[in-house]
């Protein structure tokens, strides 16, 4: 029996050790969304494949105004990742994602439904080389799309 449970918690310390660590991400990939808006609609189908296939470290956080406590919910996933500043700058303003630097929690750039998947991974691939620290090329494009993010929602008028 001794030989038995040695052999197991022996098996348990090489998997645990040999398991990668959890990375953590380089950006997060803040999806401003609403349930009946229908570029949320058409962003929430695009956005997962892209963040995949840009096989880069990010992470989604979505920030759902469809409801109070989803409202909350997104609240509390911009305290958790100390985005909060991000938060109360596009809260109630759906359907698009901004992406911000895990590290320096600054937004590097924003994806919209305009966008197709690839060319969104494409995007998040370079603003992940841009929080890292890294060079990347780019192709010119005559394209209307852009990465600018939309003006503020909410403004602070000092009342």
């Amino acid at each position: 029996m001794k030989l038995k449970t040695a052999a197991a918690l022996s098996a348990l310390l090489t998997v645990a050790v040999a398991a990668p660590a959890f990375a953590s991400p380089d950006v997060y990939v803040v999806n401003f969304r609403n349930a009946q808006d229908v570029k949320s609609q058409q962003l929430d189908s695009q956005l997962p494949v892209a963040i995949s296939m840009a096989g880069v470290q990010a992470e989604e956080v979505v920030i759902d105004t469809s409801t109070a406590a989803k409202w909350e919910k997104g609240a509390h996933e911009a305290f958790d990742r100390d985005i909060v500043p991000v938060f109360n700058q596009w809260v109630g303003l759906p359907g698009f994602a901004a992406v911000v630097d895990a590290d320096t929690k600054r937004v590097i750039g924003c994806v919209n439904a305009t966008f197709s998947a690839n060319e969104m991974a494409r995007e998040l691939q370079k603003m992940a080389s841009v929080a890292k620290g890294q060079a990347f090329t780019s192709r010119a494009s005559v394209s209307a799309k852009t990465t600018r993010c939309p003006a503020p929602h909410n403004v602070d008028l000092g009342n």
